[in-house]
Parts: structure tokens; C-alpha cells; sequence
């Protein structure tokens, strides 16, 4: 579980006011504290600016010209129904009616002449309420991710599965017939099909590992690089097979290495985000998936030029579950998607 320090630093605030000096200061209060802090000295810009960035909470004077909070927070909530909003007055008693609040869904109210303190007790628990309901909200959305990655690779399952089944009637029949059995030829076709056999059962051993491994509760798993790749390229077998798109990887990594930590987090949100690009893709095009390291983090870098496509709604759910994410965070640069893990 992550900590209140650790969660704020990926907690983003816009902050509204047209008080210049009460907006100066409470930026740097916020900063200060470890938030990641952007303002807006008006209800106008403010809109532009939840256009273009994905905020956590909203910080929102109510008295303003132009355009007033309960203004700006109609719009707001045509589109954005998860982004938490604490009202903010200057004037003592003028606190919106509970009719008002939730109609427009708001989450508190701050008096400014209560002082920053109180402002950011309310925040301390507004975003321990957004950690809770993102833990719940992660739960979900990972057993239902892992019920349709399962549905992708039971097909490579059932087929090594066959494999192995095959493998056991020959072999059934060359004991059977020890003339058979004692022919070299025999002999090597037997130690293939053992050989084929045991690397289908290590291979689905991996990704049912990895599986049980990600339902489970703050689970710090170790595995070889290799394998992260194997089972990536495993889940995605089939819907790359179905659409035409090719999966090219590259490992970058010092020999025999091994990551740990929330590896498993990492598999879960890397095979997410592909899979949105392979079905974005044209068939016969590629996508270039790349795990590299320094000596802070490991990085699993997506490169596509589909990457600028990939801002909807369900991508912007894997952002916001990603906060909750222990030692995880994601970069973007030009065509290409960065999903970092710090080494612990």
C-alpha cells in the first residue's frame, strides 16, 4: 500500500482563483507539502485547462467575474464526473447549500478565512477518499482485465495442452512396442516431444503464476526478464494474430537480469495499453515494445504512431488507477509510452 507522501506526489490540483495573492500563496503551500500543483485565475481558463490535462482535484473559488464556480462546475460535469471538487469562498457563511452540492457533485467546501491549514486537512481527506475509491475501482478493473486476458490465452492453454496429450500417446505407444522404443530415430523423435511438452507446461506455468500472483494483495514478485516477455508476447498472441499486428520486442537489460517489486502491476498495465494500440493499428503494421534499465528504474517503452490515439476514456481509467500504483508511474513522449518501475 502506498503511503499519504508517496500517493500526493502523483495527486495533480488545479487550483482556480481570481485572487492573485491567495493563488500565489496556496501554490506554494501546496507544492510545498508534495503536491503537484497548476492554476487558473478564471473560470474560463480554467475549462481550457481540463480540456488538456486529466486533474485529480479541483480547487474552485466560487465567487468570480465572468464566470462563477457553480458555473464552471456545470461544465465540468457534463464530461467529468470523477474529478473531485472542493469549493472554495472568502466570504464566512456564504457555504453553498447541501441541495446545491450534490446536484453539482461536489465533494467539500473550504472558508478561506478558516486559513491553509484547514484547507489542507480537507485535502488529506479528500484524497484518502480518492485512494479508497481507486483501490476499490483497481480491484475491479483488474479482475475484469485478467477475465479477458484469461479468455485470450486459454486457446494457447488448450493448444499446449493437446500438445502434451499428444506427447503422452506417443510416448504410450513406444513403450508399448519396445522395438520401437530402442530405434534411435524413436529415440530423438521421443526427446523432442518431451523437450516441446515440458517448455508448453513451463510456458502456461508462467502466465498462470503471474495471474494469481497480480490478484493478490501487495505482492512483491521477482521475475527473470525473459519471462516478463514471454508471457507479454503469450497474452497477446492472439489478438495480434487476429488483427494483423506485429508484436517486435527487445530486451535491453544486463544478462540474466532480474526485476522485482510490482512486476506483476507492470505485466498488468503493459498488456492493457498494447492491446488498446494493436487494435488501433493497421494489419501488417508493428509495434515496438523495449524493457531497458539505469540504475534507478526499469522502463517498458511502447513505440507506435498510434500512441496519440490512445486518449479516450478507457485509457484515462488506467491513468487514474495507475496513481494508486506503488513505484509505478508513466511518461509520454512523440509516439511512444514509457511505463517506469522504480527498483526498490
Amino acid at each position: 500500500m502506498m503511503t499519504y507522501n508517496e500517493l500526493i506526489k502523483n495527486i495533480n490540483i488545479l487550483l482556480v482563483d481570481d485572487d492573485e495573492d491567495y493563488l500565489m500563496m496556496t501554490e506554494a503551500f501546496l507544492k510545498q507539502i508534495g503536491y503537484q500543483v497548476e492554476v487558473a485565475n478564471n473560470g474560463k481558463l480554467a475549462l481550457e485547462k481540463l480540456n488538456q490535462k486529466d486533474y485529480e482535484i479541483l480547487l474552485l473559488d466560487y465567487f468570480m467575474p465572468e464566470m462563477n464556480g457553480e458555473e464552471v462546475i456545470k461544465e465540468i460535469r457534463k464530461t467529468n464526473q470523477e474529478i473531485i471538487i472542493i469549493l472554495q469562498t472568502g466570504f464566512s457563511g456564504q457555504k453553498p447549500p447541501i441541495e446545491t452540492m450534490q446536484t453539482l457533485n461536489i465533494q467539500n467546501y473550504h472558508d478561506k478565512t478558516e486559513g491553509i491549514d484547514r484547507l489542507n486537512l480537507e485535502l488529506i481527506s479528500a484524497v484518502k477518499i480518492f485512494n479508497q475509491q481507486n483501490q476499490i475501482e483497481l480491484a475491479r478493473y483488474k479482475t475484469n482485465a485478467i477475465g479477458s486476458l484469461m479468455v485470450g490465452i486459454a486457446q494457447e492453454i488448450k493448444s499446449n495442452l493437446l500438445s502434451v496429450s499428444a506427447g503422452i500417446e506417443v510416448t504410450n505407444l513406444f513403450i508399448q512396442d519396445k522395438k520401437l522404443m530402442l530405434e534411435r530415430e524413436n529415440l530423438e523423435k521421443l526427446n523432442d516431444s518431451y523437450k516441446a511438452n515440458k517448455e508448453s507446461l513451463e510456458r502456461v506455468d508462467k502466465v498462470l503464476t503471474a495471474i494469481i500472483n497480480q490478484s493478490t494483495e501487495d505482492v512483491d514478485y521477482v521475475m527473470a526478464d525473459t519471462d516478463i516477455m514471454e508471457i507479454i508476447k503469450l497474452i497477446l498472441k492472439n489478438v495480434s494474430k487476429e488483427t494483423g499486428v506485429v508484436l517486435n520486442t527487445k530486451i535491453a537489460l544486463k544478462q540474466n537480469s532480474y526485476l522485482k517489486g510490482s512486476v506483476n502491476d507492470v505485466i498488468f498495465v503493459s498488456c492493457e495499453i498494447l492491446k488498446q494500440l494493436i487494435e488501433l493499428q493497421e494489419a501488417g503494421s508493428s509495434i515496438q515494445f523495449v524493457l531497458t534499465e539505469d540504475q534507478d528504474n526499469w522502463y517498458f517503452s511502447m513505440t507506435s504512431e498510434k500512441v496519440a490515439l490512445l486518449h479516450n476514456s478507457k485509457f484515462y481509467l488506467i491513468r487514474k488507477l495507475m496513481i494508486s500504483m506503488k513505484n509505478i508511474s508513466l511518461k509520454e513522449e512523440e509516439n511512444k509510452l514509457i511505463l517506469v518501475i522504480k527498483k526498490t
